[in-house]
């Protein structure tokens, strides 16, 4: 991790061409409180709309969030949407080749967002409404267009192609483009469409298609890595590539190079809550590692973080290198510095909050450490960013369980849940109950085991009021504290009785 901390550190603007479709992606939040009485649909009430560049759109955005000098190249409509995506590329210091083809809609995707209280999320995607048309663009808006990015390749550190199938990126268009670039000396990149003919792609330097992209277009089936394997290696031969990256969702990224072997790279498991936008991250930071000299490898282990926390947002919103160095840094933070007090853990979650973390909180006394304890805490950091544990006192612990209560101390256990990779902090609190910590801190998600559905998890109501969620985490049968405690008292017992006989026999 060190070393990914050293290239970041060392990133340098660069200049990034962006070609391909762009979208005016449309969010419309509001509440659900009710079933229509005319339908079974759920009645959202309009409460707020956002508007952000999609498609290549958001490829342009998420590397200028990372650094980048950034030049769009696409086609819209000769209509609002068309002229309010100018604006928000301008908003946004991306300048913005957009090419205006009278006869044709700029694409919009209006996608309506409900706060919906479930055991799974706060928010939940109602409905998606696309006006659009994939009709191939004229040949004049062609030229055009194609003119102007030559005009612009010299000035270009790379390029990067978004192609979402809306009818710019012809098989001619990417011929002539692909080829421009390579007598520039251009690298270019091209996130591909979901389509079975990649052929429009050929003697691009990389494609990064997702997994079902990489079956559709070569055939193979990607369900494990040795047929990922055999798709890259098809569609880099097939394609004269320079390399394939595809990208595996929760299994990370796998690399085929056109020369040397392949690489995989696992990520780490995360709360998913929206992965539109995730294969624009990747493109966006593949492209922008690469743009700087350094290597394929280094450049896809980014792409996996920066991806990985775009997913956990709702909604395509970019990732920003000091993200990376936070989540980089986190894992790098010597166990004791995980422990907090009340008072320093309100603090930094307030900070960590106004960056858009989402906080899980989860409690116990956590007396022996076991399989089940590790699964559970496992479990709790997959439902958000950063997971504090609630560790009770050594006083509550002995009010709970009685005296002989708890077999560790508190600095002992508080160290060795600290000690794990999936917890972040750690904050003792000395009431039989978690219920002040939980309304000091005010977690987004509130965790227990499947056990104490019956029992009712303490906080609940509280932190339900401000529209966070309760999730039960599943038990891994076999393992308790109170097991372990009963077998050691059996062994002493056994080993005392044994040793009572040796003294009787040897008088």
């Amino acid at each position: 991790m060190e070393g990914l901390i050293e290239v970041v550190s060392a990133l340098k603007r660069r200049r990034l061409l962006v070609v391909g479709d762009v979208i005016l992606d449309r969010y419309q939040w509001g509440k659900v409180e009710r079933i229509s009485p005319e339908a079974p649909i759920p009645v959202m009430k309009i409460e707020q709309l956002e508007e952000h560049p999609g498609g290549a759109g958001c490829v342009a955005v998420d590397a200028a969030a990372l650094g980048g000098d950034v030049v769009v190249a696409s086609v819209v409509g000769d209509d609002e949407e068309g002229r309010r995506l100018t604006r928000l590329f301008q908003e946004a210091r991306i300048q913005a080749e957009l090419v205006v083809e009278h006869s044709r809609p700029t694409t919009v995707k209006t996608r309506m967002v409900g706060y919906v209280q479930s055991a799974q999320r706060a928010t939940q995607h109602i409905m998606r409404v696309d006006r659009e048309t994939t009709r191939a663009i004229n040949e004049t808006t062609a030229r055009t267009l194609l003119e102007r990015i030559k005009s612009l390749l010299d000035e270009c550190d790379i390029v990067l192609v978004s192609d979402y199938a809306k009818g710019l990126l012809s098989k001619p268009f990417l011929k002539e483009l692909i080829d421009n670039c390579r007598r520039k000396g251009k690298m270019i990149l091209v996130d591909p469409r979901r389509s079975e003919d990649y052929s429009l792609y050929h003697g691009a330097t990389g494609i990064t298609p997702n997994r079902y992209e990489a079956a559709l277009s070569t055939g193979e089936n990607c369900a494990d890595f040795e047929g990922v394997n055999a798709a890259g290696r098809k569609l880099v031969n097939d394609l004269a590539l320079d390399f394939c990256l595809i990208t595996l969702d929760r299994d990370g990224i796998y690399i085929v190079r056109a020369e040397g072997e392949a690489t995989h790279l696992a990520t780490r498991a995360r709360a998913v809550y929206d992965v539109s936008g995730a294969g624009d991250m990747v493109l966006a930071t593949v492209g922008f590692v690469l743009a700087n000299g350094f290597p394929l490898e280094i450049a896809a282990e980014l792409a996996n973080l920066t991806a990985g926390i775009e997913v956990t947002k709702v909604g395509a919103v970019p990732v920003h290198w000091d993200e990376v160095l936070a989540e980089l840094s986190q894992k790098l933070v010597p166990a004791h510095k995980k422990i907090k007090t009340a008072k320093e853990m309100s603090q930094t979650l307030r900070r960590l909050k106004s960056d858009g973390k989402v906080i899980v909180f989860t409690n116990g006394c956590f007396d022996i450490l076991h399989p089940g304890h590790v699964r559970l805490l496992e479990f709790a950091k997959e439902q958000g960013d950063i997971l504090v544990v609630g560790l009770n006192s050594d006083r509550s612990v002995r009010e709970i369980k009685g005296e002989g209560r708890p077999i560790n101390d508190e600095k002992s256990r508080a160290l060795m849940l600290a000690a794990l990779a999936a917890v972040d902090f750690v904050v003792l609190f000395d009431e039989p109950t978690p219920q002040k910590i939980i309304e000091t801190l005010r977690p987004d998600v509130l965790v227990k085991g499947e056990d104490w559905r019956e029992k009712g998890v303490v906080g609940r109501e509280f932190v339900e009021s401000y529209g966070g969620r309760v999730v039960l985490a599943p038990l891994l049968k076999g393992y308790s504290t109170s097991s372990i405690i009963k077998k050691l008292e059996l062994l002493e017992g056994k080993h005392g009785k044994e040793a009572e006989e040796r003294r009787a026999g040897s008088d």
